[in-house]
């Protein structure tokens, strides 16, 4: 947003950026978006998180028409044609379980065991996972829903360790993956190498390198599936763009992929004003975003919830590896 106004991508107007935090509440999620839809009525939304604070506030986003540009969450409640009015810049948790299940095949582990957020996110890829593992011939020999509050990491590491799983996937945030880390670092005596440790697979929800350094050598093996491209490979245009941003406005070199993802939904967001204010009369955000689905913003597909896109949006995978770093 500071690039397009620095440069006068919209020529006299300018641009507005809110930013208001939840705290992970979901009513203060729907009083937030309430604010901004109602109170401040905000041209578009974008990067809220979170798929049941989404869910329950989009009620209010359907009721004054305004589009959401970037949900941070692949749940397929979110997509179709009841959803309208939300714009995906991310693959779903579908494409990306169906991803790190292909990865478990390749390697040709048979056992797996999932442990999954008890919310809209971890039903949701939880059900996706069910279907991938059927349809790749590994078997589930445990499950267990998790609450993040109340989630003992020591109890459900047993758990695991008991059904002796070879996959591991934790279908969930980075809390919840520092706990079922740590709780099996403790009860394999904290040997992080130990022959009977599964393999952790997580979703792109998960912060790599603060789990790394949350838990230790315990993370190091875990595959990471993302979403956007790597952040510190400077290989595209969009990725060099990025740095050089963080490095101007920020003033450091702290690359990730999420600060990433919100740098693609300020893009879209500044390319969707532009078509906006270039209509005469001045088109709604929502209208400039319709426009937008036939488009790709450098590499990024744009979609919606009754429209897949010009293509489908990638997934790839990453690894933790010695000393915390993520390898590709």
């Amino acid at each position: 947003l500071a690039r397009a106004q620095r440069d006068g991508l919209l020529g006299r107007h300018r641009l507005v950026w809110r930013a208001l935090d939840d705290g992970y509440s979901v009513e203060r999620h729907m009083q937030n978006i309430r604010r901004l839809v109602v109170q401040d009525k905000v041209d578009a939304l974008g990067l809220s998180a979170v798929t049941s604070h989404i869910d329950a506030a989009y009620p209010t986003m359907r009721e004054a028409g305004t589009p959401l540009i970037g949900a941070m969450t692949g749940a397929s409640v979110l997509h179709g044609a009841q959803r309208a009015l939300i714009y995906h810049l991310r693959a779903s948790y579908a494409d990306e379980v169906r991803q790190l299940v292909a990865q478990a095949v390749s390697v040709r582990q048979r056992r797996a065991f999932a442990v999954w957020q008890d919310d809209g996110l971890g039903r949701d890829a939880f059900a996706a996972l069910e279907t991938a593992l059927r349809g790749a011939g590994i078997e589930l020999v445990g499950q267990q829903g998790v609450g993040l509050a109340e989630m003992d990491g020591a109890a459900l590491a047993a758990s695991v360790r008991a059904a002796r799983p070879d996959a591991l996937f934790a279908l969930c945030v980075t809390p919840c993956g520092v706990k079922l880390l740590s709780g099996l670092a403790a009860e394999g005596g904290g040997n992080s190498s130990s022959l009977a440790r599964p393999t952790p697979y997580m979703l792109s929800i998960v912060n790599g390198e603060a789990l790394a350094k949350s838990v230790g050598p315990a993370a190091r093996g875990t595959v990471i599936s993302q979403v956007m491209p790597n952040p510190r490979l400077a290989t595209s245009p969009l990725v060099q763009r990025y740095q050089q941003d963080m490095r101007s406005h920020m003033g450091k070199d702290e690359f990730s992929y999420f600060s990433l993802e919100g740098y693609v939904v300020a893009m879209v967001a500044v390319e969707a004003a532009r078509t906006a204010l270039a209509a005469s009369p001045r088109r709604s955000m929502q209208d400039a975003m319709k426009l937008m689905l036939r488009r790709e913003i450098e590499g990024i597909p744009v979609s919606s919830g009754d429209d897949p896109g010009v293509h489908p949006h990638p997934v790839t995978l990453s690894m933790i590896g010695s000393g915390g770093r993520l390898i590709h």
